[in-house]
């Protein structure tokens, strides 16, 4: 039987309003009460996903885990206890800022206590109303104030994922060997610290916890899950996933996010198993 289960949220497991639809949180409900550790796995911030992880009845002790930031903070789900920090250095975050100053894009730096915005667009804004982060929008582009702060990654968000990629081209000979660079939601280009990633702390994660990659699973929709979904002993891709995550994976589900694609990986690989 399978052992951990890694969830990626965003157009995986939540539905559009950033809530865990009731056909989902039963079938993790069965699935723990089997023994099955579930483990939502998102580039979030973990302050992010306080409603999500009550929702999943994930916030009741410091059993369960939760993975962050695409791999760059590991914390337990209850009272938010660090595992593991992966972040980057100041200097570094500073190069890609100083170069996103002059793009058509909101930055954002996220850091274990909140994120900030520079250059936000109220569709973004709104997003992290919605998403009940803890963010500040900057009214400049003076980032000396994170300095001191443990920086997890920098994002850059448009709505225009050609833009982003070209940006990404672009920014190549800043990033290669220095940055892990992927992206999200069809809106983020992200960087992390080199060698981060979910896959990389699906795998640190379960040899912490003694349990062989051969029983794990993931799930997920876009370019940052595809490492989780190549690491685990089954990767899955939810029927709205991008056509490489597709390709990635050893199934795809014939569900949607919206249609409870997790509940259906679960039923067939955890609950029938």
């Amino acid at each position: 039987m399978y052992e951990l289960m890694f969830s990626d949220l965003d157009e995986t497991l939540l539905t559009s309003d950033h809530h865990v639809p009731p056909i989902n949180r039963q079938a993790i409900a069965l699935a723990r009460k089997k023994g099955l550790k579930f483990i939502p796995a998102t580039g979030r911030g973990y302050e992010m996903t306080r409603e999500i992880l009550h929702e999943l009845e994930l916030d009741q002790s410091d059993e369960d885990y939760i993975i962050a930031f695409n791999g760059g903070m590991i914390v337990t789900t209850g009272t938010f206890q660090e595992i593991l920090f992966q972040g980057m250095e100041y200097a570094l975050v500073k190069e890609l800022f100083d170069f996103g100053k002059h793009l058509d894009v909101c930055m954002e730096i996220f850091t274990p206590e909140g994120c900030f915005l520079f250059h936000a667009n109220q569709d973004e804004i709104d997003r992290k109303i919605k998403q009940k982060a803890n963010f500040k929008v900057i009214e400049d582009f003076d980032m000396s104030f994170t300095k001191d702060m443990r920086i997890a990654k920098i994002i850059f968000q448009k709505c225009d994922m050609p833009y982003l990629r070209e940006v990404a081209r672009q920014m190549e000979p800043l990033t290669r060997d220095r940055v892990a660079v992927s992206y999200s939601s069809m809106r983020y280009l992200e960087f992390n610290a080199p060698g981060v990633n979910k896959g990389q702390a699906l795998a640190w994660l379960a040899r912490y916890l003694g349990i062989p990659l051969e029983k794990t699973i993931a799930i997920g929709d876009n370019e940052n899950d595809m490492e989780m979904i190549k690491t685990a002993g089954l990767g899955i891709a939810v029927q709205n996933a991008l056509p490489d995550v597709k390709e990635a994976a050893d199934v795809v589900t014939t569900k949607d996010f919206s249609q409870g694609a997790v509940s259906e990986a679960i039923e067939r690989f955890v609950l029938h198993d």
